[in-house]
Formats: structure tokens, C-alpha cells, sequence
């Protein structure tokens, strides 16, 4: 949810920096999946700043907690990149929308256990909120990357 928010911040900066000429990219589809990648390059490099911070979010039950967090701040960092990129954009969101689903897991381990992650992420409200914005998260990545355009075309023929 955080990423979210630090995603829709991003991209109104980057649309108004195009209004005052301070971006080259005026259209606010470019201006959101630039921020998209810049949010996702920024959490994956988090993952090996701050891995204690993703270690408390890891269900017990998974193998190799250390090195899923560091491999899905690989994928992050990749995907966030890919993304920003005109010819990689549509592979990268697919990866990204495949990670999501992928520490989905984790996300409903959050919730239910109740994990304390420090501030305003202790809330339970806030915990159970997350579910359902990984769905938001996973659409925006959906619509930022024009896969919609690309399912359409594929589909009509």
C-alpha cells in the first residue's frame, strides 16, 4: 500500500516537472510507468539495505527466507528498469505482476499473524488494507505497461 502511495506521489511530480518543462515526458501514461519503475527499483534495493525489515514479513513455513527476500529485491530492481523501458515494458510487467502474486503469501502471513512492522504498519486496519492493494498495484502495472492494448489486439484476431 505504501508503494502505492509512494508510486501516485511520484507520478503527479513527474507530470507537473513536464508542465514546468523540467521533464521531457508529458504524457502521464509515461509519467506513471516511469514512476512505477523508480518505486520498484527503489523497494528492491531496499530489500538489501533494510532485509531484517522483509524478514519479519516472511511466513515461517518458506525455505531460505534470506535469500527469497534478496532474490525478490533482484527481481524488484530488474523489473522496476525493464519497465522504464519502451521495448522491455511489457516482459517487465509481466515479471512484476508475477512477483506480485508471488509474495502475495507473505502479505496474507502479515495479516493474519498480525506481524509488527513498525509504525503505522502495526495497524491491523493497515495490514488487512494491503490485500486488496496488491490487486490495485497489480492492475496499475497492468495499465501503466499497455498490456490491455496488447491482450486487445491479441484477442480480436
Amino acid at each position: 500500500m505504501t508503494v502505492f502511495f509512494i508510486i501516485i506521489v511520484l507520478a503527479v511530480i513527474l507530470q507537473l516537472a513536464a508542465k514546468f518543462g523540467l521533464n521531457p515526458q508529458k504524457n502521464f501514461k509515461d509519467n506513471a510507468r516511469a514512476a512505477t519503475g523508480i518505486a520498484f527499483i527503489f523497494t528492491g534495493v531496499s530489500h538489501f539495505v533494510i532485509p531484517e525489515k522483509f524478514m519479519e514479513m516472511m511466513p515461517p513455513f518458506l525455505p531460505s527466507p534470506v535469500f527469497l527476500i534478496y532474490l525478490s529485491g533482484i527481481f524488484e530492481i530488474l523489473g522496476g528498469i525493464g519497465l522504464m523501458i519502451s521495448k522491455t515494458g511489457y516482459l517487465a510487467a509481466i515479471g512484476l505482476i508475477l512477483l506480485l502474486l508471488a509474495v502475495f503469501p507473505a502479505n496474507i502471513y502479515v495479516a493474519l499473524s498480525n506481524a509488527q512492522l513498525g509504525g503505522f504498519m502495526n495497524y491491523a486496519v493497515y495490514q488487512w488494507l494491503r490485500l486488496p492493494m496488491q490487486f490495485v498495484l497489480i492492475g496499475w502495472v497492468w495499465w501503466c505497461a499497455e498490456i490491455y492494448k496488447i491482450w486487445r489486439k491479441n484477442n480480436e484476431s
